[in-house]
């Protein structure tokens, strides 16, 4: 590299100057012993965390996630590390490697945290040769500043070393990347206006008004946030769901969660959905999910009412391939309360609707296939 650039810092082979402890509360500094000299990411790695790319000097890693307070979000950072770097500057012959995803969501694009499917280019200032120690990513392209790489549907740690001779010494550098496969689903309610050629305004709701039903529908995200997931394919199998009280009485047969016509041992899947972004939200489904149930029927005897569980098993896999892989499962409720009120739920979701709510409009309902 030549003068002009010596004023470029980089990290200094991921040397940690400060390291913190997260929690809700704040954060406290941490003595760097608490490393046991792992770098950050096999240390991140060895607690099971998530490991994140806050900016050029900052990496952070979330070891649990979800509600501290009520009314937080669910995917809250409950606990992890901050890791600071030292920042040094470059010197003459070292090689400069800098990244950048293909996705410009999440920021910053400089990233070392990818989602599977994710696409990746490293560019060097020198012509080096590449190699991958592992692989977790494959090759789509390699020139001799320049290699562009994909990750796999494996989750794990990839380096990636660059090097060339320079007066006959060898010089090196190196660039590590955590692959991160999808965790989990999180739910919201949908609106209309996100789900086009649909037509309507508002939240997608509908109660008939002194009945027994309740539908909702929901836009799915896919977790976790700080990788791009757009190469995913999720579905859900079809399930029986556990019936009591009117929903049991009024059952003809197993209730399958997924309405396949002749079927009666619930098998099957679901759509496969992928995922992209909304504004400046990401890993959105495509397709908006469907709720509920009970009875439209203001007539009808529910006794002391009842509830019908599922729960749903979930896969996924890339884009590009046929190995579905297991993503654990979600469980969907409805409850129909004695006193005519009915809750919906899934996962992380619930809405309850009284008797005597009006949500006329089921456009969302008559839509969905």
């Amino acid at each position: 590299m030549n003068n002009s650039n010596n004023h470029k810092k980089h990290r200094n082979n991921d040397k940690v100057i400060s390291l913190f402890a997260l929690a809700p509360s704040g954060s406290r500094q941490l003595p760097l012993s608490t490393l046991k000299g792992l770098a950050p990411m096999d240390h991140c790695a060895l607690d099971k965390g998530e490991f994140i790319t806050i900016s050029e000097n900052n990496d952070m890693c979330v070891t649990a996630r979800g509600k501290f307070y009520a009314d937080d979000d669910p995917d809250s950072i409950i606990s992890g590390y901050n890791y600071y770097y030292e920042m040094v500057n470059y010197e003459d012959g070292e090689i400069e490697l800098i990244s950048e995803t293909e996705n410009t969501l999440p920021a910053p694009r400089s990233r070392k945290n990818i989602g599977v499917g994710e696409v990746v280019t490293i560019k060097s200032n020198v012509g080096v040769q590449w190699h991958i120690d592992n692989k977790l990513v494959s090759i789509t392209k390699r020139r001799a500043k320049e290699l562009c790489i994909q990750a796999g549907d494996k989750g794990g740690i990839c380096t990636i070393t660059a090097s060339y001779k320079r007066k006959g010494k060898t010089i090196t550098n190196n660039i590590r990347f955590t692959i991160v496969e999808p965790k989990w689903l999180r739910y919201s309610l949908a609106k209309y206006q996100d789900y086009k050629p649909l037509k309507g305004k508002g939240s997608m709701l509908y109660h008939s008004k002194g009945a027994y039903v309740g539908l909702v529908g929901l836009r799915t995200q896919l977790l976790p946030t700080s990788v791009n997931f757009n190469k995913v394919l999720v579905r859900e199998l079809n399930c029986a769901s556990v019936n009591t009280g009117y929903f049991k009485n009024a059952s003809k047969g197993p209730n399958c969660h997924i309405h396949i016509p002749g079927d009666t041992q619930c098998t099957g899947k679901g759509e496969e959905i992928h995922f992209d972004s909304i504004g400046n939200a990401i890993n959105i489904a495509n397709a908006f999910d469907i709720v509920g149930g009970g009875d439209d029927d203001p007539k009808a005897d529910i006794g002391n009412g009842g509830s019908m569980k599922s729960i749903i098993p979930l896969e996924w896999r890339l884009d590009k391939s046929d190995n579905w892989k297991n993503m654990g499962s979600v469980t969907q409720n409805v409850v129909l309360w004695a006193n005519g009120n009915i809750t919906i739920s899934k996962n992380n979701f619930s809405r309850t609707f009284s008797k005597s709510d009006d949500y006329p409009d089921r456009t969302f309902v008559d839509h969905n296939p």
